[in-house]
């Protein structure tokens, strides 16, 4: 083989490994979100974090990319305390105010088809 078959196979390769890298590492195919508890205890400093993660094809976290997350708060949006609210990691941190009751948060990611909701108690703390 002359040298010129040779790049064009060590290029024709790579680009195919850089394509199927592409579509099975790097894509995001759905959206799984964490959420750190689903009680919230007044006085007290807990929080509740609910993150979008992005997976890829093979079940795992895409590496580099970002979940873009909208997260509303449905019901109950006077009880709680938005700590952090980042739309580009798909990250939220919410703490209780003074009242017990129970908080509906509506979570819809740029890569997801349809919105999730859950649904939050706010309890108090007798320890």
């Amino acid at each position: 083989m002359s040298k010129i078959e040779i790049y064009f196979t060590a290029v024709v390769l790579f680009s195919l490994l850089a394509l199927l890298t592409h579509q099975y590492v790097f894509s995001i195919y759905e959206v799984e979100y964490k959420i750190s508890s689903r009680i919230l205890y007044l006085y007290s400093d807990s929080k509740i974090e609910i993150e979008a993660v992005p997976v890829n094809s093979f079940g795992f976290r895409a590496p580099f990319r970002n979940s873009y997350t909208k997260f509303s708060v449905i019901e109950g949006k006077d009880l709680i305390e938005i700590v952090e609210n980042n739309y580009e990691k798909g990250k939220l941190i919410i703490k209780a105010k003074n009242e017990s009751g129970t908080v509906v948060i509506r979570v819809k990611s740029k890569f997801s088809l349809l919105p999730t909701e859950f649904e939050i108690k706010i309890i108090p703390n007798f320890a």
